[in-house]
C-alpha cells in the first residue's frame, strides 16, 4: 500500500485548503494510506478531514516554542529547531511526500531530508504577487524548490509565472487544474434555502488585498449615483481588512447596497441564490469559487488574472474584464442588463466544469 504525506499550515477558511480537502474525501483508502503533517491542529475546516487520514500537528498552536522556531528560521537562517521537530514527528516511510502550499509548507517539506518522491503544489502567481517572499532567507526558496521532482501548479498561467520568478529552478512543472466535486456542491447547495429580493451579486475571499474589494466598494457607489439601487452585493469571508472595509463602505455611503456576512462553511446557499459571481482580485491561481459558481449555473465577472483566465476561456464560459475601475464597470453593466447574456454563461458554465471533475484529478494525482 503506497504512503502519502501531505504538508500543510493551519486549515483556515481558503479556497486551497478546500481543494486539500477534496481530494482527502475523495481517495480511495482502500488501496493508499494518508498521513496530514499540520503546522498546528485547529481552523475552521480542521473537523472536515476525513477519519482514514492520521493528523500529525508539529505543534500544539502560536505557542511560545513556534514563534522561536519560525523566526531564528525566517530572520536568521538558522533551522535547526524546525529540523528537529520535523525529525521527532515524522518517520522515513512514504512513497510520497507533498507540501500542498507554497511559503511555510515548502520550506517545511525541505527541510525533512525524507526519502520518497517530492512534489509541491503552486496555488497562485508568484511573480506578481509573492506573498510568501518573507518567509524564508537568500536563496532558501529556488533551493527548496530544485529539491522537488515536480512543481505541480494549478493553471498554466501560474506556472508561466513561476517560471518567472524562478528561472534557475530544474525541476520541472506539472499543470494540475484542482478537482471540483461537482456533486458535493450541488448537495451542500441545498441545505439552506436562501432567497433574496434584489438582483445580488455574489463576492466569496478571504478580506485580504488581494481579493480588492475596494473596487466593488466603489462600483456600487457608482451605481447609486446612477440610481441603480436595486443592487445588492453580498460578501462572504473573513480578513485582515474587514475594518478598513467597513471604514470605506461607510464613507462612500453603500451601506445599504454591501453586505458582509462573515465567514460561511457552506457558502454554495448563498451563491447559488445569486444572479452573478464578481471577482475583483488583483491575482488569483485557478480560483476555486469560479468553478464552484459554474457548478451552480452563476454567471461569473471576473479581473483577468491566471486561474479565471483559462476557465472562462476568453469570454467563452464567462466574462473577463480589465482591472481599472471603468472596465468593471462597462462589464458590470454589460452582464446586468442583458439577461440573454447571463443564461447562455449559466448554460455553457454547466458545460465547462465537467472539465475539472474531481476523479480525473484523482486518477492524475495517483499517477504521480
Amino acid at each position: 500500500m503506497k504512503k502519502y504525506l501531505f504538508i500543510y499550515g493551519p486549515l483556515g477558511g481558503g479556497g486551497a485548503e478546500r481543494v486539500l480537502l477534496d481530494i482527502l474525501n475523495n481517495f480511495d483508502y482502500s488501496q493508499f494510506q494518508v498521513d496530514l503533517c499540520v503546522l498546528f491542529p485547529g481552523g475552521v475546516l480542521f473537523h472536515e478531514i476525513p477519519k482514514e487520514v492520521h493528523i500529525i500537528p508539529l505543534y500544539s498552536g502560536y505557542t511560545k516554542s513556534f514563534s522561536f522556531d519560525y523566526h531564528l528560521s525566517t530572520d536568521l537562517g538558522i533551522d535547526y529547531f524546525l529540523k528537529k521537530k520535523l525529525k521527532t514527528k515524522l518517520k522515513d516511510e512514504y512513497d510520497i511526500i507533498i507540501s500542498f502550499l507554497e511559503g511555510l509548507p515548502l520550506k517545511l517539506h525541505a527541510l525533512t531530508n525524507l526519502h520518497g518522491r517530492h512534489y509541491s503544489w503552486v496555488h497562485c502567481d508568484l511573480y506578481n504577487f509573492p506573498y510568501e517572499k518573507g518567509q524564508f532567507h537568500k536563496g532558501e526558496e529556488l533551493r527548496a524548490y530544485n529539491k522537488m521532482n515536480k512543481v505541480v501548479c494549478v493553471a498554466q498561467d501560474t506556472a508561466n509565472a513561476f517560471k518567472n520568478r524562478f528561472p534557475e529552478c530544474i525541476t520541472d512543472t506539472l499543470v494540475l487544474y484542482n478537482p471540483i466535486d461537482i456533486d458535493k456542491v450541488l448537495s451542500k447547495s441545498k441545505e439552506k434555502d436562501i432567497r433574496y429580493d434584489k438582483f445580488t451579486v455574489i463576492i466569496v475571499g478571504r478580506l485580504t488585498l488581494q481579493k480588492r474589494i475596494d473596487r466593488i466598494i466603489r462600483l456600487a457607489r457608482r451605481l447609486k449615483e446612477e440610481h441603480l439601487t436595486d443592487i445588492q452585493f453580498i460578501i462572504l469571508g473573513e480578513g485582515e481588512l474587514r475594518g478598513e472595509i467597513e471604514k470605506q463602505i461607510s464613507a462612500l455611503d453603500v451601506t445599504d447596497m454591501i453586505q458582509l456576512l462573515g465567514f460561511k462553511k457552506n457558502p454554495f446557499p448563498y451563491i447559488k441564490a445569486a444572479d452573478m459571481m464578481l471577482i475583483s482580485s488583483m491575482a488569483e491561481g485557478f480560483s476555486l469559487v469560479t468553478c464552484e459558481a459554474m457548478v451552480l449555473g452563476i454567471p461569473v465577472l471576473s479581473t483577468k488574472t491566471a486561474g479565471p483566465i483559462e476557465i472562462l476561456d476568453k469570454n467563452e464560459y464567462g466574462l473577463l474584464c480589465d482591472h481599472d475601475d471603468e472596465s468593471i464597470y462597462q462589464a458590470f453593466i454589460l452582464l446586468f442588463k442583458n439577461k440573454s447574456l447571463r443564461l447562455k454563461y449559466s448554460h455553457k458554465a454547466k458545460e465547462r466544469i465537467k472539465a475539472f471533475n474531481v476523479h480525473s484529478t484523482m486518477k492524475k494525482i495517483y499517477e504521480l
